[in-house]
């Protein structure tokens, strides 16, 4: 199979014919090694079945590599003058300049006669070819651009680039701006002014980094990030990127990027603030390690969690003492993970929550508030964790209907063998709020249907003594914790 063929309408020649179309509309704009692949090609094809008509010959006589040959016929292809037909092995066929002018979409002359003559006129460095002046029509057709706004951008482009600039950075810079929404000539002057603007400060930063390429369009990007999305000062990002330069080679905007979209996650917006981090690293990763060796669990490289975990729980307001403790209260009921903890530290978070004295006081209540309701439930002979539903009751029967603990034990004593036994109870104590009694010497002398049987061994036991609770009811507890309110 060869390598590099003619098509059938191609073949009738027999000596290389350059055409001249391709010399006035396509050489000047292609990359040197692009050529040379294209007309070497072209000697090729004239014994398209030789022994050196493969790609190993390009690249020993042409001194480029494969991907270099292969990069140049995709170059080819999408001028309309070669197709590729296979990859391995390679075989590529070269088409007639003729077809690849017919297959252009034509350009309507009254439309865009005006605007042809001015891309002429505004890129003078190099002539513009018919499928450069394609492209162009075909972006401010699907964009929805006038043609002279589109060509204010052509002039900004070549006041940053020189008047031999390619169509790919045009339309890169096009496409970018025409993506934020800015498409009419108002928003493009304005575009122009801000980043007219910013250069100046591009340049420090540049700089600052010991850069020594070409400013882009995506440098420009990433400038806008930082000092507009992130709101980074530009004195900010000038001594961080000359700290970092200073002991980095070859330090780029995107590692200066990296950087910095990290410092704005973590909400470090000073150098200050970015230093002391640094600095702080230290104590940071023992502070990971103590959380991770209370819950549990073991990371040879903290980094991660100290970013995504550690820093933000601090930021909160949580201490180290508060955080480790949280971890210790996590490993007692079973949370051993980072996310599991993560959830923790956001409830207590939202109850205000962030010291050891806060932390333990809350739970402190509410384990008595749980030991109280798990009392009633042993009454009532219910073997089960405290759940919402049980707070729910005991909330409405001490804070709406303002009952004391002897009135609820009297009520639970009732209820003990029913079927249903809360709810039971439930709906004694709501019969009692809605008669308006609120003594138990009152309720008792009422005649109630159910039949009361003693319980010597509960009665008068008093919900405030102490108790130690169980892991299985701390977990309980927890497991609600968002639904508790104190």
């Amino acid at each position: 199979m060869s390598f590099c063929k003619h098509s059938s309408s191609f073949i009738g020649n027999s000596f290389i014919n350059i055409d001249g179309r391709f010399l006035n509309d396509y050489l000047p704009f292609a990359p040197e090694n692009y050529l040379k692949v294209y007309l070497f090609g072209l000697l090729k094809c004239q014994n398209s079945a030789g022994a050196d008509n493969n790609i190993e010959n390009f690249v020993n006589v042409l001194g480029v590599s494969k991907e270099e040959v292969m990069k140049s016929f995709e170059y080819w292809q999408e001028q309309n003058l070669v197709q590729i037909l296979e990859v391995n092995p390679v075989e590529i066929r070269y088409l007639p300049i003729k077809d690849a002018i017919r297959n252009c979409k034509k350009i309507e002359n009254k439309k865009y006669s005006s605007f042809v003559t001015e891309v002429q006129e505004i890129i003078t460095g190099r002539q513009i070819g018919p499928n450069e002046y394609y492209k162009y029509i075909d972006f401010i057709e699907n964009f929805n651009i006038q043609p002279c706004d589109f060509n204010m951008i052509v002039k900004y482009c070549v006041e940053k680039k020189g008047d031999s600039i390619n169509s790919n950075y045009i339309l890169t810079v096009a496409r970018v701006w025409a993506e934020e929404g800015v498409r009419t000539a108002e928003k493009i002057e304005e575009k122009i002014e801000n980043l007219t603007l910013t250069t100046s400060d591009i340049s420090q930063v540049a700089k600052a980094l010991k850069f020594k390429g070409n400013l882009s369009i995506e440098h420009q990007q990433l400038y806008e990030k930082w000092t507009k999305s992130f709101g980074f000062f530009l004195t900010n990002i000038l001594l961080l990127a000359k700290k970092i330069s200073a002991k980095t080679k070859n330090y780029s905007f995107e590692m200066l990027d990296k950087l910095l979209t990290k410092y704005f996650e973590l909400k470090l917006m000073t150098f200050g603030e970015m230093e002391e981090y640094e600095a702080n690293k230290s104590d940071l990763t023992t502070l990971s390690r103590e959380v991770n060796k209370a819950i549990g669990i073991y990371y040879e490289s903290v980094e991660n969690e100290i970013d995504i975990y550690i820093l933000p729980w601090l930021s909160k307001g949580f201490n180290e003492q508060a955080l480790v403790q949280i971890a210790n209260f996590c490993f007692k009921n079973n949370v051993r993970t980072l996310d599991g903890m993560d959830l923790i530290v956001q409830k207590f978070y939202k109850l205000g929550l962030t010291s050891i004295s806060g932390i333990d006081n809350y739970l402190g209540e509410v384990m008595t508030l749980d030991g109280k309701i798990k009392l009633i439930l042993s009454a009532l002979n219910l073997d089960r964790r405290v759940n919402s539903f049980d707070r729910a009751f005991f909330k409405t029967w001490t804070e709406t209907y303002k009952f004391s603990d002897d009135i609820i034990m009297y009520a639970t004593e009732l209820s003990k063998d029913k079927i249903n036994a809360l709810k039971y109870a439930n709906a004694i104590l709501t019969n009692w709020h809605d008669l308006g009694l609120v003594k138990l010497e009152d309720i008792k002398k009422q005649k109630i249907a159910v039949n009361v049987e003693k319980n010597s061994n509960f009665v008068g036991k008093s919900f405030s003594q102490n108790k130690t609770y169980t892991s299985e009811e701390v977990s309980a507890l927890f497991d609600n914790l968002d639904e508790i309110n104190i």
